[in-house]
């Protein structure tokens, strides 16, 4: 906001006036930091935008706001006194979209303030809004004026005499980096009660451009201050080709004994000339294992826009090792954005293209098979009988844009691939199993008894004769000879 020297009592004519604006303006204090009590209003993240602008207006803000109040925006009358309803016009904002924000990380994504001030018996709130990056049509302003803000006026265009896009550009080098142009606005008062109104811009805002429009109507007599606030959120188009939204992450693959694999991913925004993000792992996602290889992507596209369904992006994929591996396997599966052209395959490079070979990958690979994709375009696959350590390979290949969004957004969702090189480990030994000792039984030992004796394996003298057990010859000589002796003594009594 720029400074104004207008004095408490202004004439229906000046006030006329400034509805485009403040009738004289001392030179922009664009490179001046916010006042210490003015908050960032930025709560945006890649591809939303949500801004607050918000102000005070108040008719001695140097008494009542010392902290909103910036010492070189305090505006004097020609006798040296304060000219207060000037000084609280240039200063009283608790919150803005400001480069005044910048530093080495941050920078503001647009210009977006609660401009405010007194002309007799009218106050006004004019809204500047510009942006860096496309916002897009149907993104919302809820502004919340005065709930005593009476005869409230919205005034969608600003009628200036050389036109809005020299008005707006002459405030400054901050304003001179947009062009401006009028609105196409639907304002709805949606809650009359609090003067709540819901400003609608029907095409959006392309990246570079801004817009401005205002409200006014009377300040109750008697009164010190007025406070309004306003909200953007819409949905921006990444800058600088940033990523949005969730990223998926590739699984583990299942390994027999000696196999190792990498779990890599690639992520590419539609709106990016080249790849946003490598990640690199071996053994699992996340792993800390140290890193022995690598299946990624190279990625380039010559000019950024507004992507579609149905655009290419060129890709050089590759694998690279430096262990020496045998029977491998490259797996390259476009799981959101993207889908393959097999027909585009080329440039089959062996050691690989681009950085590798500065990258220490400069041996060539043996038995490097065909490259194959899928019927459904999203997965490819390269069998490699041989990579020595240090060696890589690539190849180039077109894809084409399937066009998934962000949830509730038209952004198109990030090209995401997850890729993985598997092999045996030339150096790993499967270890050979040992016969295992049984582990000791929990039950009781039993006691020792005694084991019946066993028959003898040598018959005796009796046997070895009869064939036949002693005791039981014995026996029947007994018993025989017991008959022996009935016999003759019968025969005896019968002479």
């Amino acid at each position: 906001m720029h400074r104004l020297t207008i004095s408490t009592a202004l004439s229906a004519a000046v006030a006329t006036a400034l509805i485009a604006g403040p009738a004289m303006a001392a030179t922009s204090h664009d490179n001046q930091p916010p006042s210490p009590g003015t908050a960032n209003g930025d709560k945006s993240t890649s591809c939303r935008a949500d801004w607050t602008a918000a102000a005070i207006l108040d008719t001695d803000i140097l008494a009542h706001h010392p902290d909103l109040v910036n010492p070189a925006d305090i505006t004097l009358n020609a006798d040296g006194t304060v000219n207060k309803i000037a000084t609280g016009s240039n200063n009283g904002y608790t919150s803005k979209i400001s480069t005044n924000f910048n530093t080495e990380t941050y920078k503001a994504p647009g210009m977006f303030e609660a401009n405010h001030w007194i002309a007799g018996s009218t106050q006004n709130w004019r809204f500047p809004v510009a942006t860096k990056n496309k916002l897009v049509a149907g993104t919302t302003i809820t502004v919340d004026l005065p709930d005593d803000m009476a005869d409230t006026k919205f005034i969608g265009k600003l009628e200036t005499r050389a036109g809005l896009n020299a008005y707006m550009q002459a405030w400054g080098p901050r304003e001179a980096e947009y062009t401006w142009n009028d609105g196409d606005f639907t304002a709805t008062l949606t809650d009359a009660a609090k003067n709540i109104w819901t400003i609608t811009l029907n095409k959006g805002l392309d990246a570079n451009t801004g817009t401005i429009f205002q409200f006014t109507g009377t300040f109750p007599e008697g009164a010190e201050s007025s406070t309004a606030s306003a909200k953007l959120v819409g949905t921006q188009f990444p800058a600088d080709g940033q990523v949005c939204g969730d990223l998926p992450t590739p699984e583990t693959p299942k390994l027999t004994p000696c196999q190792v694999t990498t779990v890599d991913r690639t992520v590419w925004s539609p709106y990016s000339r080249d790849i946003n993000e490598r990640s690199k792992y071996s053994g699992s996602w996340g792993s800390e294992e140290p890193k022995w290889g690598e299946a990624n992507a190279d990625g380039w596209f010559t000019s950024r826009g507004e992507a579609k369904v149905g655009d290419s992006r060129t890709l050089r994929l590759y694998g690279a090792t430096h262990k020496d591996i045998t029977n491998a396997t490259l797996t390259i599966k476009a799981v959101q954005g993207l889908k393959f052209d097999a027909s585009t395959i080329n440039t089959i490079s062996n050691p690989g293209a681009g950085a590798l070979q500065g990258n220490g990958f400069t041996n060539t690979v043996e038995g490097l098979g065909d490259i194959k994709v899928s019927e459904d375009g999203k997965t490819i696959t390269v069998t490699i009988a041989h990579m020595p350590a240090n060696s890589s390979f690539s190849f180039n290949i077109n894809g084409t844009l399937t066009g998934e969004t962000l949830e509730g957004s038209p952004i198109l969702a990030p090209i995401v691939l997850h890729n993985w090189l598997t092999g045996t480990d030339s150096e790993c030994t499967v270890p050979t199993e040992e016969p295992s000792t049984p582990a000791p039984s929990d039950s009781p030992t039993p006691e020792a008894t005694t084991p019946a004796p066993a028959p003898s394996a040598t018959p005796s003298g009796n046997l070895a004769r009869t064939g036949a057990d002693t005791p039981m010859l014995a026996g029947a000589a007994i018993m025989a000879g017991l008959a022996g002796l009935g016999a003759l003594a019968l025969r005896r009594r019968q002479r």
